[in-house]
């Protein structure tokens, strides 16, 4: 029997027509829970994030009436994995990626799911444009109440959504690594990918259990600038980043 929490269709495009072709070599991206864009202060500070950001991966993102007029506003197209419905309005909840150039191709993986409602936590790959090249991204949000192995999967799904590709490469969002065996297999995940951590100096982060859940991490890209702006309109603070290709 189906379950009535789950989408027909995983995958919605939305928002704006993408404005470029392409993403210019130097561009910024921008990595934030919405938390379901509760807070009433959220619509004024994504829109703020999203008039300087070329690049914006979400999670939590509650494709409502409310939060669904800001994203037409945002200047970005949109494409969101959808991991469920809501019991009652059947708003869709899940990943999404902005962007001022259009997707080339998009893959989700939804093979983990939380155990109570057996609800998927979605992992995304989207290839962009960019410059003379191809830019490979990977969203994901990661399973939060479980033990090390569904959180292990979620990291080989993303590993192999970036198999086999040898351009530049962004994976970040929300990893919930709340405890020492959780970093230990990000750290290492990332080590065997070739992928570095973007460093924030102050590293204003949201964390929990005193260690920090969001993070970037990139391969065969320049890091010119990256900040955490003191946002608190949702559960996490956002990551921005400016990213160039060499």
């Amino acid at each position: 029997m189906k379950n009535p929490l789950l989408p027909d269709t995983p995958l919605i495009n939305t928002g704006p027509a993408p404005s470029l072709e392409r993403l210019p070599r130097t561009f910024r991206l921008s990595v934030w829970n919405w938390h379901k864009c509760k807070h009433t202060d959220w619509k004024r500070d994504f829109l703020d994030l999203c008039a300087h950001s070329d690049l914006f991966l979400a999670q939590e993102a509650r494709l409502g009436s409310a939060c669904a007029e800001a994203v037409g506003q945002s200047g970005l197209n949109w494409n969101a994995a959808i991991s469920f419905l809501s019991p009652r309005a059947k708003i869709p909840t899940g990943i999404a990626a902005g962007c001022r150039a259009p997707a080339a191709d998009i893959l989700f993986n939804a093979s983990v799911c939380e155990p109570l409602l057996h609800i998927p936590k979605m992992t995304m790959r989207l290839i962009y444009p960019l410059a003379d090249t191809r830019l490979l991204v990977v969203n994901l949000h990661a399973i939060n109440f479980t033990g090390i192995g569904p959180f292990k999967r979620t990291l080989q799904n993303a590993a192999e959504l970036l198999a086999r590709f040898d351009g530049p490469v962004i994976v970040a969002g929300d990893f919930n690594v709340w405890s020492q065996k959780r970093h230990h297999e990000l750290l290492l995940t990332a080590q065997k990918l070739g992928l570095r951590e973007i460093i924030f100096t102050p590293d204003l982060r949201t964390r929990y259990f005193r260690r920090t859940v969001d993070y970037i991490f990139v391969r065969g890209l320049e890091v010119m600038e990256s900040s955490v702006p003191e946002i608190d309109s949702s559960d996490h603070r956002p990551l921005t980043a400016v990213l160039r290709l060499p």
